[in-house]
């Protein structure tokens, strides 16, 4: 989707965005801003877009910038843990080795084996008791 994007002209681009967006983009819009815009949209209409907490968050920003007030640090702050969906691949280089792993419904899959969990595979790919979601940095 991503790729078939980069190869449009740019007047393609703005034929896809007002498909998209159903307005014309700024005429000062670069090409790039165009692609990562509509890749975007593209694919949160495909997978699905904001969460719930997210879409609040940033209608409570947007309600205190109305006001002209300050953005408390509460709003713009994230979660600790980020959710990991089904089919997620998360890469980690440790080592100089690049590892992939697989989220599934139930597990994670790692070099063709199921894990039931991340730590479980930074143990193996380290040796070394870890917190699986620092190791792959899906965790602050």
């Amino acid at each position: 989707m991503i790729q078939e994007l980069q190869n449009l002209s740019r007047e393609e681009l703005i034929k896809n965005w007002y498909k998209v967006f159903k307005t014309e983009p700024s005429a000062h819009a670069k090409t790039t801003f165009l692609i990562q815009h509509l890749s975007w949209e593209l694919q949160a209409k495909k997978y699905g877009g904001l969460s719930a907490s997210a879409k609040k968050k940033l209608e409570k920003i947007a309600a205190e910038l109305a006001q002209n007030k300050q953005i408390s640090i509460e709003n713009i702050s994230t979660s600790q843990n980020i959710e990991i969906k089904a089919g997620t691949k998360l890469i980690r280089e440790y080592q100089g080795r690049k590892h992939e792993v697989i989220a599934l419904e139930k597990g994670f899959e790692y070099n063709n084996k199921t894990y039931k969990s991340l730590s479980a595979i930074a143990n193996e790919i380290t040796g070394t008791r870890w917190n699986g979601k620092v190791f792959f940095g899906v965790k602050k």
